[in-house]
């Protein structure tokens, strides 16, 4: 075989009408050879299920110096659950291209005390974070059409159906008129609904894709910054919420004569979104008050210089070293409206794992029609309560992930590792970076290049 990739666009180049830069053809190369070694070592027989894993995977590695979003499914007890359930052991040794994925076990029924203490024993064996739970005995209670999940697990789908996203911050309605919020709900879900109106016979997907999303108008209005909220411990404000979306939805599809949605409200995890919207992330309180963001870029984007000219501290992502195709820059963020404890000068988030549970709980039978995204951060003598917690609720458990909880007071270095996606730091530091920063003229960087509006005046943009 002979792979070619000399007509992909050279590292660098602007993508037209996109609004984003060529990664070149370093990682596509590297995936393509890796996935043709993985077929050539099953030549004559059929691939088994880590094999799938690690070639989606790759794929996954393909799109740029971002994470990809993929979630690998597997039933509890189907063969090679266990190597799956540690399969990113170490995996920036031999397998850099498992840390794409959201590797997940499904039940169909609830297992007994000693099955979840053996898979919490193999989860701490892999590094605390892997494999999560869903619970697709109550997912399908929840929604009979439930196939799987996308890859935050927010959203019950079916076999061939689409997750359908907006959201709505908060954090920003401290003050106003509980009314007026209701109402903003209720638009918002209006014209999440809209969304569902696409055509997908675009002669490329198989029709089941377009016939299941006629028939379940699947929506997704989402919340964040709900740790902010000034209603934040009163049930019943989140039921009218969840009331005032399902109206909306629900009035959209009968003013069109159209099927209602199935599903209607739902809590992603919001990283990068509540970013751009300086709120907190989903249902997720901040590790700390003051909090330094590493956020990965590509070395070809242009923002990388003006950032280092701005006085960002600006590094080559240590896990692919001076040669890899990332950088990563630190961005100072504060969080002045949420509760933390104080601990040698930091404030700091000690919440326990079970309290993390009874939010997530809470939000799932008070406002989520399908799935609370949300990632439990644990130490291992919590695991015991964990496991009392999830034999208790199991029957209102959807889904969630757990990640070995990062003492908040500690930094990269005291914990062992070359920097940590968000460390806390103490009012002194966090001020004295933030004074040596000065402003950047993003308009400069052509990072917001849009379409041309005649490009779309069909309705349809163009493919770029």
């Amino acid at each position: 075989i002979i792979l070619d990739f000399s007509q992909i666009r050279p590292a660098g180049e602007r993508l037209s009408g996109y609004g984003w830069i060529s990664s070149g053809d370093n990682t596509i190369s590297e995936a393509f050879v890796e996935i043709c070694k993985i077929l050539n070592r099953r030549a004559g027989q059929l691939l088994d299920r880590i094999d799938i894993l690690d070639v989606i995977n790759w794929l996954g590695t393909t799109l740029s110096s971002r994470r990809s979003a993929e979630i690998a499914v597997m039933p509890y007890g189907a063969k090679d659950w266990e190597r799956f359930a540690v399969a990113k052991k170490d995996h920036w040794v031999d397998n850099p291209q498992r840390a794409q994925s959201n590797n997940s076990l499904m039940f169909w029924s609830k297992p007994e005390r000693s099955e979840l203490e053996h898979i919490f024993s193999l989860m701490v064996e892999a590094g605390g974070s892997e494999p999560a739970f869903i619970n697709a005995e109550a997912a399908q209670r929840r929604a009979p059409w439930f196939k799987g999940v996308n890859p935050c697990a927010e959203i019950l789908l079916g076999n061939k159906s689409f997750c359908n996203l907006v959201e709505f911050d908060l954090n920003k309605t401290n003050g106003i008129n509980f009314f007026t919020v209701r109402r903003w709900i209720t638009l918002i879900a209006r014209a999440n609904y809209r969304q569902t109106c696409v055509d997908f016979n675009d002669g490329v997907l198989q029709s089941s894709w377009h016939e299941l999303n006629e028939f379940l108008r699947l929506t997704g209005v989402g919340l964040t910054g709900i740790v902010t909220w000034e209603h934040l411990n009163s049930p019943a404000h989140f039921e009218y919420l969840r009331d005032a979306a399902t109206l909306g939805a629900h009035a959209m599809a009968d003013e069109l004569g159209l099927p209602r949605s199935k599903a209607v409200t739902t809590v992603k995890p919001s990283g990068t979104l509540s970013k751009i919207m300086d709120t907190t992330e989903g249902v997720h309180k901040p590790l700390g008050k003051y909090i330094f963001n590493n956020i990965k870029f590509s070395k070809h984007d242009p923002l990388v210089p003006m950032l280092q000219e701005a006085g960002y501290r600006v590094f080559p992502d240590p896990y692919t070293g001076q040669g890899g195709d990332s950088m990563i820059a630190t961005f100072p963020v504060s969080y002045d409206n949420v509760e933390f404890d104080i601990v040698d000068g930091k404030h700091v988030n000690l919440e326990s794992a079970v309290d993390q549970l009874n939010r997530y709980k809470m939000m799932l039978q008070h406002y989520v029609d399908h799935n609370c995204s949300v990632t439990i951060s644990y130490d291992q003598t919590e695991i015991p309560a964990i496991i009392d917690w999830m034999l208790k609720n199991w029957h209102n458990y959807i889904g969630v992930s757990f990640i070995y909880r990062n003492d908040p007071t500690k930094t990269a270095a005291d914990l062992g590792y070359p920097y940590l996606p968000q460390e806390v730091v103490d009012e002194e530091t966090f001020n004295t970076y933030l004074a040596k920063l000065k402003p950047i003229d993003l308009e400069k960087a052509n990072t917001f290049e849009e379409l041309d509006d005649e490009g779309c005046a069909t309705g349809a943009c163009p493919i770029r």
